[in-house]
Parts: C-alpha cells; sequence; structure tokens
C-alpha cells in the first residue's frame, strides 16, 4: 500500500517551487498543496479559499491534509482546528516551497509548539 502525504503551505507568491513561504497561515495569498507518495511528488496551487467562503483551516480539514507547514503566525481557532482533526502544524527553516519539500524528504521538520495569534487580523 502506497502511502501519500498531503503537506499544505503558505504562499507569498505563487512562482513554482521557488515560491517563498507566507508569514502567516491564514493571510497568505496563495497555498500549494503538495501530495507527496514514496518519491512522487505532485504540486497543486489555490488561491486563499477564503474567497469562496471557507477558512484555510476548514480547508485542510475537509481536503484531507496531513500536515501544514508554518513559518511565523498562525490563528488560534485555525490552530486548534487542526490539532482537533488530527492535522500536524510544522516549522519549517527554509523560505520556499522547494525548501519544504527538501525538509520533508529528509525529515528536518519540527512540530510547531506555540499558542498561535490571538484575535482578528485584518
Amino acid at each position: 500500500m502506497v502511502v501519500v502525504t498531503k503537506v499544505m503551505v503558505p504562499l507569498e507568491v505563487r512562482k513554482g517551487l521557488k515560491s517563498r513561504i507566507s508569514g502567516h497561515f491564514g493571510r497568505a495569498p496563495y497555498y500549494a498543496v503538495i501530495d507527496m507518495s514514496g518519491s512522487d511528488v505532485k504540486v497543486d496551487f489555490i488561491e486563499n479559499p477564503r474567497s469562496s467562503g471557507c477558512r484555510p483551516g476548514e480547508y485542510a480539514v475537509v481536503s484531507g491534509i496531513n500536515y501544514v507547514v508554518v513559518r511565523g503566525g498562525i490563528g488560534i481557532r485555525a490552530l486548534d482546528l487542526m490539532r482537533r482533526h488530527g492535522i500536524k502544524v510544522v516549522e519549517v527553516g527554509g523560505e520556499t516551497l522547494e525548501d519544504v519539500i527538501k525538509e520533508f524528504r529528509s525529515g528536518s521538520f519540527r512540530e510547531y509548539l506555540g499558542e498561535g495569534c490571538p484575535g482578528e487580523h485584518h
């Protein structure tokens, strides 16, 4: 059986593997959804689902995401929602989507231990 890992990464811009990771999960203009199974990697790009009335954390839950990457902030409600649904929230050291893929392949990412950002951002 092939195990597929789905990773959601917030992005500042949409430039393929050179896309820079956004500093705040819920406010990113774009996301990459990475499907990794063995050595196969498939990347889809989406706009922030808020434009369709779905919060990014809710999108992660309904899309079967296994891991969400943060590199900076994430809202308390999104963090709580993902943790309750078994989605692992992890931090990475790299700055680009390519770096994230390398860190997942090597296992060098780490669990996000923060408590999230309080309040609404506009």
